[in-house]
């Protein structure tokens, strides 16, 4: 596959002292050599046909006469710019070559489902599953992915919310609010609630309640003095909900929850 680009470093070229080393013509000499290497058939490898590419082809394909050609190439394998690959003489690029290696790794661990460790596997690893529908490979999860069965997922999917937990932050957050005189959020009080009622139904109704009721008034005990500890005025709040109700029904006692299955007998000899 042809590579559109080549993946150039001006880092790397500055600082290689071989590089360095080269005049000007000898530089260009050498850029000119990694474009070839980068279009041939091996990537990173001087190649024609198969073989290595000749230097009076490399001359020719950089203009220049076999002399001068031949100087340059045995100056980069001086400076150790460029190397020699020993089976058969090719001139090589050894970091294109690194690079091109490190590619077809990345794509081979691609076409198995993107984990660069099935690369390693061994031959007595179980085949893997294929799907019932084609040839193609189920996608393997990556090994940091959790894996949750359709059971559990629905059974998470319906789960009511968490009740609010009144933690240390929380708490922290709270006691500065109050010291600097800013009034609790509803999140704060409802937080607050749970963890002073864990067991009572009806504590978020009254944490809200509560909210509603110092909010409208703007935090103020008995209408004009600022609140001081709104912790304390919750926890007297609910102290004191059995004295609200009993004013919201006109000062009597609530009505029975469940009616008299039978009037009260009235021989008075019954209670002497």
């Amino acid at each position: 596959m042809k590579l559109p680009a080549i993946q150039f470093y001006p880092g790397d070229w500055h600082k290689d002292q071989g590089v360095q080393a080269l005049d000007l013509m000898q530089r260009g000499a050498w850029f000119e050599l990694l474009l070839m290497m980068h279009d041939s058939e091996e990537r990173g490898v001087l190649l024609i046909n198969g073989q290595p590419m000749p230097e009076n082809v490399i001359a020719r394909r950089l203009g220049l006469d076999n002399q001068t050609t031949n100087q340059i190439l045995t100056t980069l394998l001086t400076y150790g710019v460029a190397s020699r690959r020993e089976a058969d003489g090719a001139l090589f690029c050894r970091r294109m070559v690194k690079d091109e290696k490190l590619r077809q790794i990345r794509t081979e661990a691609g076409r198995k489902g993107g984990n660069p460790q099935l690369l390693n596997q061994t031959s007595n690893q179980p085949p893997k599953q294929l799907s019932t529908t084609g040839d193609k490979q189920i996608p393997t999860p990556s090994f940091s992915s959790s894996i949750t069965s359709s059971k559990e997922e629905s059974e998470a999917a319906h789960a009511a919310p968490p009740a609010p937990i009144y933690k240390k932050s929380v708490k922290k957050s709270a006691d500065d609010r109050q010291k600097k005189g800013v009034p609790p959020t509803l999140a704060e009080v409802q937080a607050y609630a749970a963890e002073q009622h864990p067991a009572n139904a009806d504590a978020q109704t009254e944490a809200a309640s509560f909210f509603d009721h110092f909010q409208s008034n703007g935090w103020r005990v008995a209408g004009k003095t600022p609140m001081a500890d709104w912790q304390a005025a919750f926890r007297s709040w609910m102290r004191r909900r059995a004295q609200f109700q009993v004013a919201a029904t006109g000062g009597q006692s609530p009505a029975p929850t469940r009616a008299r299955t039978a009037p009260k007998p009235t021989d008075p000899t019954r209670w002497s």
